[in-house]
């Protein structure tokens, strides 16, 4: 499998990434509450840039709830 590498779109340089995740709670019958959604989060690591630390590209990996 062939992944592209994410680059900064200020300095160019390979990003970081981390994993987040976000709790949704329903408002009626639509969502039921302890639903979550998980994030790949990726992110300029370069502390020279002006992009340090600055979430660049957000990707949702997995949406779980009760099964």
């Amino acid at each position: 499998m062939d992944e592209q590498i994410k680059t900064c779109i200020s300095c160019g340089k390979p990003l970081a990434e981390r994993v987040e995740e976000e709790e949704r709670t329903g408002t009626g019958t639509s969502l039921s509450t302890g639903r979550c959604s998980t994030y790949r989060v990726w992110y300029c690591a370069n502390r020279d840039c002006l992009m340090f630390n600055t979430a660049l590209y957000r990707e949702q990996i997995a949406d779980s709830g009760d099964r």
